[in-house]
């Protein structure tokens, strides 16, 4: 699978929702000590909210994506996982990463604008950048390098992941 880019994904009116239940203030988030596991702890952190975790919802929240699987035809649902950056005065790229080391397909909602991207490196060692854009999704493979970044325009990043298959 190649990298593919998608914008105005979601009907938009069913995006403003969801966007607007996630930026919200009372949407719960959770610290997390680490964004990729080899991550100096004392410099790096984000906040999570686990929405499905094999093998079930881990949140109240699950509804808001149905139709999302529906239109991504996912056969099996690993893991979704909504993920808030706070913003940096410096843009830093988080370590390369895979998601699961299995073959398996992934994509990320990016849920508001700003400037930190996600990296996917490439087999013939180049590096693409996808920008992050509200109601944007990129596709790729799960098990492929690929990393977050830290923003400097915005006060946070936030963004869904998707693991399917």
């Amino acid at each position: 699978m190649a990298i593919l880019v998608k914008d105005n994904f979601l009907p938009q009116t069913e995006f403003d929702n969801l966007q607007k239940i996630i930026l919200s203030d009372d949407f719960p988030w959770f610290y997390q000590d680490l964004i990729t596991d080899d991550d100096d702890p004392k410099r790096y952190y984000y906040l999570t909210h686990g929405v499905y975790k094999e093998p079930g919802m881990a949140s109240n929240f699950f509804y808001l994506f149905e139709n999302f699987l529906k239109l991504i035809k996912s056969n099996s649902i690993i893991r979704i996982k909504a993920n808030l950056y706070p913003s940096s005065k410096i843009k830093r790229r988080h370590r390369f990463h895979q998601d699961f080391l299995f073959k398996h397909k992934a994509c990320i909602l990016y849920i508001n604008d700003n400037n930190g991207e996600t990296c996917f490196k490439q087999k013939n060692g180049t590096i693409k950048k996808v920008l992050p854009k509200p109601n944007r999704v990129v596709f790729f493979n799960g098990h492929e390098p690929h990393c977050s970044s830290t923003c400097t325009n915005s006060k946070r990043r936030v963004n869904v992941n998707f693991n399917y298959i």
